[in-house]
């Protein structure tokens, strides 16, 4: 469940009254602040809280502050659905767009504790890959960090915001070469190359599982589950191949290591096709018309690209097992 207070200018919770008398609020009280402003508490389910809330960024609000509900006494019995309401797409939405804000686009930051965390991880699976041992790589993928960057572009995106994606592009392209710069000291310092399992060419199934990964760490995000365990699978798909990559760049094995940065970037691109579909899907959307008309435009020319580049990868692959 979720309470959103919302402080309004004036008297102006009039104007809230239609959205309050609605049958999915559970219940809702007002008072006056020590400053004057009209606070009115909503208490309602979390599926419900989005609609609301795309309701109010149409008002002309001081501020809105969504607090979550750990329980409440007496419990609350969730109201009967209407028998005509049809299902929507969006349904399994539980968290707001305004909270996905701050769930997506805050881990993105370029800290000193996110750069830790890849260095870390880029370390344990160099080791894990030099020593072909299983165990080892899987710890790596539990604290690489590249759910985030790919996630959060695919959102910002969907919203048509220029900020997240910048912020996203930086922090991906950051994550990416200190990853590849480790793993390429590792290919230099290693005496022996042969115990790191080499990548099979890139076949359909690994587009399927990268594609896999995206829709599910786009659930996850948007329902507001854990996305520890879905993380561990996006780490899967990227950090084997890249720091194969790097370490065969730094053994001068050149050919293996443009496949697996190949793999590498087929996976990125399908990752974010897959995010920014299961965006658009769950009906995120900014809030003014405007805004939804450009963010729809920019989500389907940003669609477009992915696509294009994935087929041009594919043909590229195509063309170099042709030749070899």
């Amino acid at each position: 469940m979720r309470v959103l207070e919302i402080v309004l200018q004036g008297k102006e919770s009039t104007a809230l009254e239609p959205l309050l008398e609605h049958d999915k609020v559970v219940e809702h009280w007002s008072y006056q602040s020590d400053t004057g402003e009209t606070v009115v508490k909503v208490l309602l389910q979390d599926e419900h809280a989005s609609d609301l809330l795309g309701e109010l960024e149409k008002k002309y609000l001081q501020r809105v502050v969504i607090y979550p509900v750990e329980g409440t006494l007496p419990q609350v019995t969730p109201k009967p659905e209407a028998k005509e309401e049809k299902i929507r797409i969006g349904k399994f939405i539980s968290i707001s767009k305004e909270e996905l804000y701050h769930d997506i686009a805050t881990p993105v930051n370029l800290t000193i504790n996110f750069v830790l965390m890849v260095i870390l991880s880029a370390f344990v699976a160099g080791i894990g890959i030099l020593k072909d041992n299983l165990a080892i790589i899987i710890g790596a993928m539990v604290i690489a960090p590249f759910l985030g960057p790919n996630m959060s572009l695919a959102f910002g995106t969907t919203l048509g915001d220029v900020s997240i994606i910048r912020k996203s592009v930086w922090t991906g392209i950051a994550a990416t070469l200190i990853a590849l710069v480790i793993s390429m000291v590792w290919g230099l310092t290693a005496q022996d190359l042969s115990q790191v399992t080499n990548d099979p060419h890139i076949e359909y199934r690994d587009i399927i599982l990268a594609l896999v990964c995206g829709f599910a760490g786009a659930v996850s995000v948007v329902s507001g589950q854990g996305t520890t365990l879905v993380g561990v699978m996006v780490a899967a798909a990227l950090l084997p191949p890249l720091m194969r990559g790097g370490l065969y760049i730094g053994g001068g094995a050149m050919g293996y290591a443009l496949n697996s940065l190949l793999i590498f970037g087929a996976n990125v691109i399908s990752l974010n096709i897959a995010g920014i579909v299961t965006f658009y899907l769950a009906g995120i959307r900014p809030g003014r018309w405007w805004d939804k008309e450009k963010a729809k435009r920019q989500t389907r020319k940003a669609f477009i690209a992915w696509t294009v580049a994935l087929l041009l990868l594919l043909a590229a692959i195509m063309v170099i097992d042709a030749l070899g």
